[in-house]
């Protein structure tokens, strides 16, 4: 369901819409799965988390005010973390713009990009494997921030978010 509502969300009101049904169910690319996937993996990454230290997502806020600012790393890879938490708090303007301008894309073109920002920095930063925990806990904030938005911005649209994929 999530993979036609996207596909006909994803276009513009005034497009002409030519389904394929495959492109539709494509895991890559700019897709329903392809958010949805982005999502669960956010969500097993705060679930092994969970299972291995005993942190959910509230004690990862709770922890963050106490936690060493210096973990975030600079340059490229502390430039990362706040890219993925500057585009994920984009979701209420893009929301009130759509909201507007009457066009629906804005918040799955916004849910694209934020979808494809989580995954590169879970492919460029170590999370689980962070052996600091101030590190480890900065990046669990980011992807637990970056998750939240994604699902409200899938749920905007009419797409549920599995437990697994």
């Amino acid at each position: 369901i999530a993979a036609v509502r996207y596909f006909l969300v994803k276009f513009t009101r005034t497009k002409i819409i030519a389904f394929d049904i495959d492109e539709a169910l494509s895991f890559e690319g700019e897709t329903g799965p392809y958010l949805q996937y982005a999502t669960v993996r956010a969500g097993n990454i705060l679930a092994k988390l969970k299972e291995r230290d005993g942190v959910d997502g509230a004690s990862i806020a709770g922890r963050l005010p106490h936690l060493d600012r210096a973990a975030i790393d600079t340059g490229e890879a502390g430039d990362e973390l706040w890219g993925l938490v500057l585009e994920a708090a984009r979701l209420d303007d893009v929301v009130d713009t759509a909201v507007r301008a009457l066009e629906l894309s804005l918040v799955a073109k916004y849910a694209f990009s934020l979808a494809q920002a989580f995954n590169a920095f879970y492919h460029r930063q170590q999370i689980l494997k962070e052996e600091r925990e101030d590190a480890r806990l900065w990046r669990a904030a980011a992807v637990l921030y970056a998750r939240r938005q994604l699902t409200v911005a899938l749920d905007l649209m009419g797409c549920r978010v599995p437990t697994r994929m």
